[in-house]
């Protein structure tokens, strides 16, 4: 996403933010590594990284800028991983998007032929899904296509977060808006499947899963959705719910051929209970089966002024059909030199341990890369360390909103929205950096 989603909190945030930083001070966490590996440029180099990067076997990554030189349509790049841990990246621009159809890449992924694949959005369009693949040329040439532009309609409107494909090949999705059965004036969003076609330039199938309804389905779903070993698909949704404030969904493939998808709202959010309030991130799954989330706002109340600076919460299935799911708080943030607005994909270690990122806060107010480490007493909260914090103006860039993702040497990989290189633009044009955790 663009950033711009919680831009009516933001100058708030930003101004409780220092006051607390002030009165509680932090020192960034010296046992832990971190550094810039690229600092855009800006202009046909691109600027505003965005989207979690895609790692390959050999550790190389692949990302997304939402701004470049064409009508900032943004593009895809590949950075080329070093042969020592030391060493310098190579920056490989493998696409700048054509000129007039108003959208920007927002993520990126490597799909199960090789081949690179995303959403796209903007001002000017719904939304569309695109694909790279190599054309075999000497040169190392990629060709592009879009395989399904949304129209606004019943099949949504803004696709966001990851791509996400089952066993098949087949790609799944969810749009933050659009549909046709919400009440809401800029209608709730959908969940959708491109089948993909039996021949390899064949067109892809389109079909929408399920179209959200607001109160007290969910509305707005603004980030990527989760595949279980089953098929069933898994998300949040920033609004809606029994109460309003955000929703964990499942929607479940039919149990007959030919049948429609089943959507069940597995946990409604409320701004006044710990839990949290407008999850905007995704859900990850633990070996166990249990599903772990952040909400961006609400947890400790006394946080930001009554918004709550966010959670990171746990549900755990029923033992018997048709049951509720359990909920645990693990995580309240406390805003800060603590962090606020977890927002990022998160990954876990093999000993449990939780990893990502907050939009904001930390003692530089430009976000924090954190870790989470399990109690040892069930249903205790769990403890923080901060792996890094990320100045406001310097060249580590800030905003790091998309949260971690594991690659090369065992390092964590992510991206800033802004900072890095102070030639460029007002605030820099943003980085992508490393962490040794």
């Amino acid at each position: 996403m663009k950033p711009n989603q919680h831009s009516h909190l933001v100058m708030f945030l930003l101004a409780t933010l220092i006051a607390v930083a002030i009165l509680t001070g932090a020192a960034n966490a010296a046992e832990h590594g971190y550094r810039t590996i690229y600092r855009f440029q800006g202009g046909s180099d691109g600027w505003t990284p965005i989207g979690l990067p895609a790692v390959d076997k050999n550790g190389d990554l692949y990302g997304a800028t939402a701004d470049g030189v064409a009508y900032h349509g943004g593009t895809i790049y590949k950075l080329t991983a070093p042969q020592t841990h030391s060493g310098t990246w190579t920056k490989t621009l493998l696409h700048t998007f054509p000129s007039g159809n108003g959208g920007y890449a927002v993520s990126v992924v490597i799909g199960p032929d090789g081949a690179l694949y995303g959403f796209a959005f903007g001002p000017q369009t719904c939304g569309f899904v695109w694909q790279l693949t190599r054309a075999g040329a000497a040169d190392g040439a990629w060709r592009y296509a879009v395989l399904y532009a949304f129209t606004g309609t019943s099949d949504g409107c803004g696709p966001q977060g990851n791509p996400v494909f089952d066993a098949e090949g087949n790609l799944y999705g969810a749009a933050q808006l659009g549909g046709e059965l919400c009440v809401s004036y800029a209608r709730c969003g959908t969940v959708f499947e491109l089948k993909r076609s039996a021949t390899k330039r064949g067109k892809w199938h389109f079909t929408v899963l399920h179209t959200f309804t607001g109160d007290p389905d969910g509305m707005e779903p603004f980030a990527g959705v989760t595949l279980d070993q089953q098929g069933n698909v898994y998300g949040t949704t920033n609004y809606g719910g029994t109460y309003g404030w955000g929703a964990v969904y499942r929607v479940a493939p039919p149990k007959t051929k030919g049948g429609a998808w089943r959507e069940t709202v597995l946990y409604s959010l409320d701004s006044g209970m710990d839990m949290g309030a407008n999850p905007s991130g995704p859900v990850i799954f633990d070996s166990s089966g249990n599903i772990y989330g952040t909400a961006a706002f609400g947890g400790d109340l006394n946080c930001q002024g009554g918004h709550g600076c966010g959670t990171l919460f746990e549900l755990t299935p029923p033992t018997a059909e048709n049951a509720a799911w359990t909920s645990t708080t693990l995580y309240n943030f406390q805003g800060g030199s603590d962090g606020v607005l977890p927002e990022g994909y998160m990954v876990f270690d093999r000993q449990g341990n939780l990893y990502s990122t907050t939009y904001l806060g930390g003692t530089g107010q430009g976000g924090t890369a954190f870790r989470l480490n399990p109690s040892a007493l069930q249903g205790r909260s769990w403890t923080e360390t901060l792996l890094h914090w990320f100045p406001e103006n310097k060249k580590d860039g800030y905003d790091p909103v998309e949260g971690l993702t594991w690659g090369k040497w065992g390092d964590l990989y992510g991206v800033a929205w802004v900072g890095g290189d102070p030639s460029c633009s007002q605030d820099g044009c943003g980085t992508v950096f490393e962490i040794w955790p």
